[in-house]
């Protein structure tokens, strides 16, 4: 009647085990009630709330985050309605993590993850990614299988829209490609055989804090590795991966430079007897100053025997030397052999100037024949560019080893550990 205020009659929503009233956040979208204070479980049929499931003694558990919690992620703003504490159990070890149900009345429906103090988000896919061995294809992106288990609902509380119930069982795996993740959950419940997939990332605890604010209760620092979580190492790999390249390049103009600027030049050669040898006046005028002195030694006539050879530089000026020994050994059997008739020796820094080279046998050398000596300098030292290349490789080594140890540790709660 015109004039006349319509009167709406609002039905009081109570718990049927403790009488506590419900605030109702999901609005019609809600099919599933935990009471808050009890944790009895109601379900709606036929616009008809029925209590299904009763919860005596004392409830103990409580969420990271309360239920009216509202925070903005992604830029929309969302209230946790309900939340589920699930778990698996695998090898005897029980696994368990927390879901936290948000709800925006345009945006629909997310999941806040906690497991083990590491934090996702996953949204419901809107369609069925494509599956084969041990991997599923999501929008062009591929995904590795992590694992398949049986997880259960150990504990709930809040709204959900569907109908949920403690010690309901759903078969889920999980695909990941750090820092995403794709689940599959297929549970048989009242409605039929349900298969569900949805799309998760991971999210670090300072996103979360940001959205949310700080856990209502102490969850504590992240233990161990998530499966989408991303490997610190990897895009360190990546930087790593082009420095290394150009280091490569680096090293190999150094090497050319380092061995076409070498003059490897002979200085001095010849025959030392029983009683030794010594040259003067060896000029050491390298252009790489100080330079490098190799000593060469050959013992044809040799055979079972060994000679070790004493080898000084001499400065006179200023008043000191460079010494380097020199041992050449060769044995031999029928069918066996080992050492050899011919070796060096390398003195290094040794600065220009004019020098008294000398060479003494050592007395207790069995090879008393002639032993031949070749002097050079400024030689090439292939350790040199070699050591510089180890040093190009040991950054990448040490950040690949890392993140493979990375990897490791994470596969190592899955399905497909690595080897």
């Amino acid at each position: 009647m015109a004039g006349q205020t319509e009167r709406i009659a609002v039905q009081e929503l109570r718990c049927e085990n403790c009488g506590a009233p419900w605030e109702m956040r999901g609005f019609q979208n809600t099919k599933s009630f935990a009471c808050e204070n009890c944790g009895s479980v109601s379900q709606k049929h036929d616009d008809q709330w029925q209590l299904i499931q009763r919860v005596e003694g004392s409830f103990q558990a409580r969420p990271a985050y309360a239920l009216g919690t509202r925070g903005r992620l992604d830029g929309v703003e969302w209230e946790v309605i309900g939340w589920q504490e699930r778990s698996v159990t695998a090898w005897g070890v029980r696994y368990a993590w927390e879901e936290h149900l948000l709800f925006n009345p345009y945006e629909g429906y997310r999941y806040l993850m906690l497991s083990d103090g590491h934090f996702c988000v996953v949204e419901p896919l809107p369609g069925v990614p494509s599956t084969g061995l041990n991997q599923a294809m999501w929008n062009k992106q591929t995904f590795k299988h992590f694992q398949t288990a049986d997880a259960v609902v150990d504990e709930v509380l809040g709204e959900f829209s569907w109908e949920v119930r403690r010690g309901e069982v759903a078969t889920a795996s999980d695909y990941v490609d750090p820092p995403a993740i794709i689940s599959c959950e297929g549970a048989q419940g009242v409605e039929g055989s349900e298969v569900n997939w949805s799309a998760g990332r991971y999210l670090t605890r300072d996103e979360v804090v940001a959205a949310f604010g700080e856990p209502t209760r102490r969850i504590g620092e992240p233990r161990g590795i998530h499966p989408c979580q991303p490997n610190p190492h990897a895009a360190t790999k990546e930087w790593v991966k082009k420095a290394m390249l150009v280091g490569v390049a680096l090293w190999f103009v150094l090497s050319l430079f380092y061995f076409g600027t070498r003059q490897d030049k002979q200085l001095w050669a010849g025959a030392i007897d029983a009683g030794g040898a010594s040259a003067n006046d060896i000029v050491i005028d390298s252009f790489s100053n100080p330079t490098t002195i190799e000593i060469e030694g050959r013992a044809p006539g040799m055979q079972n025997q060994w000679v070790y050879l004493d080898c000084m530089l001499v400065d006179p000026k200023r008043e000191r030397a460079s010494y380097a020994g020199l041992e050449l050994s060769y044995y031999s059997g029928s069918d066996w052999s080992e050492g050899s008739r011919s070796g060096s020796t390398v003195i290094t820094g040794v600065p220009n100037g004019t020098y008294l080279l000398q060479f003494t046998k050592h007395p207790q050398s069995t090879f008393k024949g002639t032993t031949y000596v070749k002097v050079t300098r400024d030689v090439r030292l292939f350790r040199y560019p070699c050591c510089a290349l180890l040093l190009v490789f040991l950054v990448p080594i040490v950040v690949f080893v890392r993140a493979q140890s990375f990897e490791r540790m994470r596969w190592a709660e899955s399905d497909h550990p690595m080897g």
